[in-house]
């Protein structure tokens, strides 16, 4: 499907869902880049935060699905207990410790 190009300056204007939605997506793929972690640990920790609250956001806007919304609630768990571990490992950080964080167990 052929969409038409949006005039200079349209581009970036969104429904607000659509703009949090957007914006979450950003942070993660800044997130997921090893070279971050490496160079800013601490950025990371506070880009992870702000995706936390964004898929809160996005699991309480009203103008989004209750299917869309459970996708959000699951993503906002797991990526609340990811942003711990990622906390924890930052020596800067002063992150409550989370037991899933631990280091994982040898299978023998």
């Amino acid at each position: 499907m052929h969409r038409a190009t949006p005039a200079l300056g349209d581009e970036h204007e969104l429904p607000a869902s659509e703009a949090v939605l957007a914006a979450t997506l950003a942070l993660m793929t800044g997130y997921s880049q090893a070279l971050q972690a490496d160079l800013h640990p601490q950025q990371r920790v506070l880009m992870g935060a702000k995706i936390g609250r964004n898929l809160e956001l996005l699991a309480d806007h009203p103008a989004l699905s209750d299917g869309f919304q459970r996708i959000a609630l699951g993503l906002l768990a797991r990526w609340r207990l990811m942003s711990h571990c990622t906390c924890q490992a930052e020596p800067a950080c002063d992150a409550p410790p989370v037991a899933a964080c631990a280091a994982p167990s040898r299978l023998q």
